[in-house]
């Protein structure tokens, strides 16, 4: 199967974050129309996690487009670094930790429900980008599939 040099190079990444932030800002707007829904009447705590999740994310994210480039540069399958536990974790950086600390230091129940809400969005998005992996990869993915999570890393056999 053929793959494009730029769907090789950003996946569904452009089309889940545009779905992100387009439900990102709604989940915004409901909260100002609502009056803000505060989850804790101090917010200093709920900032410092923040702080920690963003550091977590971007470092996750980071890491993963580092060792990302042996696929980008070689057409090889890349399952060392964060890829040896997850099968995304450029997307899982942003959904698992990016995005939930941006609810946390907006204090806000509703967009802390949108961050929540986020994950079955990107678990509908990364079965195309999954088919054409397997497509590509065959049956060295499909063993790679079967040992590795998804969004979080597996720490159970199928």
């Amino acid at each position: 199967m053929a793959i494009s040099r730029l769907n090789k190079l950003f996946g569904i990444g452009p089309m889940g974050m545009f779905i992100s932030f387009v439900l990102l800002a709604i989940a915004v707007w409901v909260d100002r129309i609502m009056g803000h829904s505060a989850i804790l009447a101090n917010p200093t705590p709920l900032k410092v996690v923040s702080v920690v999740l963003v550091i977590i994310g971007l470092g996750l994210y980071f890491w993963s487009f580092w060792t990302l480039r042996i696929w980008w540069a070689e057409d090889k399958l890349c399952t060392m670094g964060p890829f040896k536990w997850f099968r995304h974790p450029m997307y899982a950086a942003w959904i698992t930790f990016i995005i939930p600390a941006v609810a946390l230091y907006l204090n806000s129940w509703i967009i802390l429900f949108f961050a929540v809400l986020i994950h079955p969005i990107w678990h509908q998005l990364v079965t195309q980008e999954e088919k054409m992996m397997f497509d590509i990869f065959q049956e060295e993915y499909r063993s790679y599939w079967t040992r590795t999570g998804r969004f979080f890393p597996r720490t159970w056999n199928r």
